[in-house]
């Protein structure tokens, strides 16, 4: 060892200010091209392994694939000895192997990235049910908004004639209140000249 500080997952998510359990999918998912010491719990990266884990993030928030990744990865940065599994006799996996074991992992990551894609596709296609509904529900919104602002107009003219025809009822009170003073008049007149003639 040259001396330089070896680094947790935990460090690593904290320098990148990422989330420890997307970390700890990478540290296994991208091993190979990640240069560590040690295994299982005691294994620790070292420091140009933040780096490595800073270009994964970097093209997965790009949108690339995890073979994209892969790829990009095994052009840039060598392989790490110790990532590659042994088998039963402390040998490595041969390297055929390893590819057919990488090749058969794409094709499962492909097929999952696909199943997402449709899924999302669907709910994003204007011709699913949730779309129509969403139209059947606009246009049920504009048919209210219509007959309201039609309502609305309605109100208006009830408004309206009903000021008009308190105006009206108005003028008949005060022709009423002149009517009443009229009679009175007319019954005094009229009580007057009975008396006249009666005495």
């Amino acid at each position: 060892m040259t001396g330089k500080k070896l680094l947790s997952v935990a460090e690593i998510a904290r320098e990148l200010e990422l989330p420890e359990s997307t970390v700890h999918y990478w540290k296994n998912r991208f091993a190979q091209h990640l240069p560590s010491v040690g295994r299982g719990r005691q294994k620790r990266f070292k420091p140009e392994a933040v780096e490595v884990f800073s270009v994964i993030s970097r093209m997965l928030k790009e949108g690339h694939t995890a073979r994209d990744v892969m790829e990009n990865l095994s052009q840039s940065y060598p392989l790490q000895a110790d990532a590659v599994p042994a088998i039963s006799g402390g040998e490595s996996m041969p390297v055929a192997n390893m590819d057919n074991a990488m090749q058969m992992a794409s094709a499962i990551g492909l097929e999952i990235a696909k199943s997402i894609g449709e899924g999302i596709r669907s709910v994003l296609n204007p011709e699913t049910p949730s779309s129509q509904e969403m139209d059947s529900i606009r246009s049920e919104v504009q048919q209210v908004m219509s007959r309201i602002t039609s309502g609305t107009d309605d109100l208006d003219i009830l408004r309206t004639e009903n000021a008009e025809l308190k105006e009206k009822l108005r003028i008949m009170e005060a022709e009423m209140v002149r009517l009443r003073k009229d009679r009175r008049e007319m019954e005094k007149y009229l009580l007057d000249k009975i008396k006249s003639v009666t005495t």
